[in-house]
């Protein structure tokens, strides 16, 4: 096994691990980083960007002249099909929603080139960085930290430099919500924006959306939210191109990797066998939503803005672990909520387990794709056929156990904060009852 047969991957790689030792030194030593980087903190955040995002970007794709490649090559075709004035779904192939293919053609009345989605798909995500950071500020002090770590990660920069990825969209739809969730009408609004959402980014979104029916406030207006925008838009498709529209759902025809089928597929090959992997991804749609509705209802009295970041992150990391279709970048839907919601300076050891969680996701692709040929592990004997085939198993393995870690750790953490409201709540009933008491 000779990794020196493809050049890209060895120079990603090293990017990767320069990467991860920048992370690494950051919440290693946050005291070093803490007062500089806080003196000027909008310099610092948009910095951040500019040296992480639009300089590699002008280095990678103007100076060396590399053509895109992955997700953003494709993203250009639907772009320019949709730029042509083209049909959805009709006219051209599209696993996303309606919208989205003319949402990123948008740029191409500037620059007619697929490199330019990267940029435009980056100025989204700094965009989503920078509010979840201004969200978070009023309660995390380190909030500046974990903005500048999620530009250092090496799972984002290789997802949008290299694959220019839109799924970070969906927190930034998620953090709309929770800034109408105190407001009237919030659950219409709620549906409102969710169901926008379905018809702008794509169909995965759907495994969100019956465990919001059981958190929002009221039900019937989430769902007439939803059927607001829903509705015609299903009526619109139909006449326009007939079922052609049901697009998207074909797009769960290939087994991807990591995730509990993929590592227990050695052992449990003829049980696999013997169900098709349409139905595989079916049965771990209805476990992710059922998982995921569990949690909504047992801690909505905690309310939707409380609730509703740990949700996030439970519903896809679940996601992720059960369908077999799943790859391992999905994490960059809800990486930067994690940042803000679960780690903290002082818990150094998740911080590391992040880390080496992106490093795995960003590596193990490379030596599936280009040196274990892709292989779907029916048997130990396939496992053991090559040294890269050991290699790449084995990093399946530690990443699926890793996003077990952080599943079990974000039920945990809404576990203390239903603990903390408890004894918020004891400790003013008690107030309340010394207050009424008469005096001796």
């Amino acid at each position: 096994m000779n990794f020196l047969l493809d050049t890209v991957s060895v120079v990603k790689v090293g990017i990767t691990l320069a990467l991860a030792l920048a992370s690494w030194l950051l919440v290693t030593y946050p005291d070093r980083f803490r007062s500089r980087l806080e003196a000027r903190p909008n310099l610092t955040i948009w910095g951040a960007f500019v040296l992480l995002r639009l300089v590699p970007f002008v280095v990678v794709y103007l100076i060396l002249n590399f053509a895109p490649r992955s997700d953003t090559d494709f993203f250009y075709v639907k772009a320019l099909a949709a730029y042509q004035g083209k049909m959805v779904y009709r006219d051209f192939l599209s696993y996303h929603a309606p919208l989205f293919g003319y949402f990123i053609s948008l740029p191409l009345f500037i620059w007619n080139n697929a490199k330019v989605l990267v940029p435009f798909m980056a100025i989204f995500e700094a965009i989503i960085v920078w509010a979840t950071y201004r969200y978070y500020r009023p309660t995390k002090p380190d909030a500046l930290l974990q903005a500048v770590l999620y530009y250092l990660l090496p799972l984002p920069f290789v997802a949008m430099i290299l694959s220019s990825e839109e799924d970070i969209w969906f927190w930034g739809f998620g953090l709309i919500t929770l800034v109408y969730a105190s407001r009237q009408s919030s659950s219409l609004k709620i549906g409102l924006l969710w169901g926008l959402a379905m018809i702008t980014i794509k169909s995965m979104l759907i495994v969100l959306l019956l465990p919001l029916f059981f958190l929002v406030k009221n039900k019937v207006e989430y769902v007439l939210g939803l059927a607001i925008i829903g509705v015609p838009t299903l009526v619109i498709l139909y006449l326009l191109m007939g079922d052609a529209f049901l697009m998207p759902l074909q797009h769960s025809g290939y087994h991807m990797a990591p995730n509990i089928v993929s590592v227990t597929r050695p052992l449990l090959s003829g049980l696999y066998n013997q169900v098709s992997l349409t139905r595989l991804n079916t049965i771990s749609l209805f476990i992710t939503m059922g998982a995921a509705s569990y949690v909504a209802i047992r801690y909505r009295h905690l309310g939707y803005k409380r609730v509703f970041p740990s949700l996030f992150i439970l519903t896809f990391g679940i996601f992720m672990l059960v369908q077999p279709s799943a790859p391992g970048y999905y994490i960059f839907t809800y990486m930067v909520v994690v940042l803000f919601e679960l780690m903290s300076s002082r818990d150094k050891r998740f911080s590391y387990e992040i880390i080496l969680l992106n490093i795995l996701l960003v590596v193990q692709p490379i030596i599936w794709v280009i040196y274990a040929g892709m292989k779907n592990y029916d048997s130990l004997a396939v496992v053991f056929s090559a040294p890269s085939c050991i290699l790449d198993y084995s990093i399946q393995v530690v990443e699926v156990l890793l996003l077990l870690s952080l599943v079990r750790r974000t039920f945990t953490h809404l576990q203390s904060l239903n603990q903390a409201t408890d004894q918020a709540y004891s400790t003013n009933y008690s107030a309340v009852v010394d207050s009424t008491q008469p005096a001796v």
